[in-house]
């Protein structure tokens, strides 16, 4: 996919950056049996559930210096009512199903049997203590107070952190509960996407519950573009939450026929227990502690990272766009979390395999999905919410209907230009980027050299 602005618009149809049966498992298996319009769309919901299970994975990204990552994505899946986005839940029920939500199952159980023996105690009966339960699967409509007692609950009873699950087939749920203030969760899903940021509450009723913890959630949505608006606000657009967000929108043409999955076979089936069990087997114990944290080194994938990130940055300078450079960022995070993720699975498959894949091999797919992931995300994010964010930052017109940058700044110059017919064009274009900055950084850039006094000239093809 082009670095153009042009490559951002919903008539560009992106492509999956490797055939089917050279994705990682699970992932693989699942986009095998979907059909052609529900290829990405499956891999995009394939990722968070994945993440949320693979908890005990650490990584270090390229710009975070020393500072620890975990895989945590938030991702919304957006589509009109009556679309199909039954997929996602399907996805979501074949990888949790046997797994956190089966583990949840007898947690949950000894916190009801608690509950019914203290309804039904005598008045002067003494409770033994209440259970220490770990619960990793949490509803949409779940308290700040609770989730940071469950949170808790991790630390004191396992020594550590662990990823949250939550999943909604309808977003609403979410913004029903945020009207009552003590579940607007919109902050807390902020601090939950980046591992070792602490959330606390503090309470001086004894009935409550107080603590200050690390929340790490990964999430998947699914909504319609109406109650995606009353989710992502003003306050969560300009507070960050659309930037932590991987959204997928199903794009399906009007007429079309309903999307058509194929079953899965047995080998198929016995190929995703496998990974999951792996999977699993890479967090707990035989006697449910927790094994040790798993660091994948991604020094290999840096100078990718680097290379996508400056030049979402030059176009973010010759666009003059701030969404574009601010959208750039975690959308890099993001896509290399899901990254990670891919080649976390990968080296499951690998290992004990006989004539599996060498480490250059998984590493070139995985600089694939890394680009792919990135592209996806940022076009994505600047399509949705890129006209509403740049309002809000002081700037109208810059972008057509649909989000999307039409135009450079730098494109529209003639290849000399003084400093007063700059500073027309910006103002034509209700661009809030001051010239003096532009043209400093485009002189360091060397895209521009200055002739003389306030006139300038393009010196290469940008």
């Amino acid at each position: 996919m082009s670095g153009e602005l042009e490559d951002n618009s919903p008539s560009q149809k992106i492509s999956l950056p490797l055939r089917d049966k050279l994705l990682p498992p699970i992932i693989r298996e699942v986009v095998s049996n979907a059909p052609a319009n529900r290829k990405i769309p499956c891999l995009i919901a394939c990722l968070s559930p994945l993440c949320a299970l693979a908890t005990r994975v650490r990584t270090n990204y390229y710009y975070d210096g020393e500072r620890i990552s975990a895989l945590l994505l938030q991702v919304i899946i957006e589509a009109p009512q009556s679309s199909g986005k039954q997929f996602a839940a399907d996805i979501e029920k074949l990888i949790m199903d046997n797994t956190l939500k089966s583990k949840d199952q007898e947690q949950r159980r000894l916190e009801q049997n608690y509950r019914e023996k203290k309804r039904t105690r005598a008045a002067n009966q003494k409770m033994e203590e209440e259970p220490k339960t770990t619960i990793r699967v949490i509803p949409a409509t779940i308290s700040k107070t609770v989730l940071v007692k469950r949170a808790d609950y991790y630390e004191r009873n396992l020594g550590d952190v662990l990823s949250f699950w939550m999943f909604a087939e309808e977003l609403a749920q979410v913004t029903d509960a945020g009207k009552q203030g003590y579940s607007n969760l919109r902050t807390i899903m902020r601090t939950a996407y980046d591992f070792g940021s602490r959330f606390g509450i503090d309470y001086a009723s004894d009935n409550s519950y107080s603590a200050i913890v690390d929340i790490n959630i990964c999430s998947m949505f699914c909504t319609t573009p109406s109650a995606l608006d009353d989710y992502m606000d003003k306050k969560a657009i300009e507070g960050g939450n659309i930037t932590r967000t991987v959204l997928c929108q199903l794009e399906d043409e009007m007429g079309s026929d309903g999307a058509l999955f194929k079953p899965y076979t047995d080998v198929q089936l016995a190929n995703i227990k496998s990974i999951l069990d792996k999977i699993m087997a890479d967090c707990y114990k035989d006697d449910d502690t927790l094994q040790p944290e798993i660091f994948l080194e991604s020094k290999w994938l840096e100078k990718d990272i680097r290379t996508w990130c400056v030049s979402k940055g030059d176009e973010a300078l010759k666009t003059g766009s701030t969404a574009i450079d601010v959208f750039r960022k975690r959308s890099s995070v993001s896509a290399f979390r899901a990254t990670m993720l891919c080649y976390y699975l990968y080296i499951l498959e690998n290992n004990g395999k006989d004539g599996g894949l060498t480490e250059n091999q998984i590493q070139w797919r995985c600089k694939q999905l890394y680009r792919f992931f990135a592209d996806y995300i940022l076009s994505t994010l600047l399509r949705r919410w890129g006209k509403r964010f740049e309002e809000l930052q002081g700037k109208r017109d810059t972008t057509d209907e649909d989000g999307c940058l039409r135009y450079r700044i730098i494109d529209k110059l003639p290849d000399t230009f003084t400093r007063t017919e700059f500073e027309v064009l910006l103002q034509k274009c209700k661009c809030a980027s001051p010239p003096k900055v532009l043209i400093s950084i485009w002189k360091t850039k060397n895209w521009i050299v200055e002739t003389e006094k306030f006139q300038y000239k393009k010196i290469k093809k940008t």
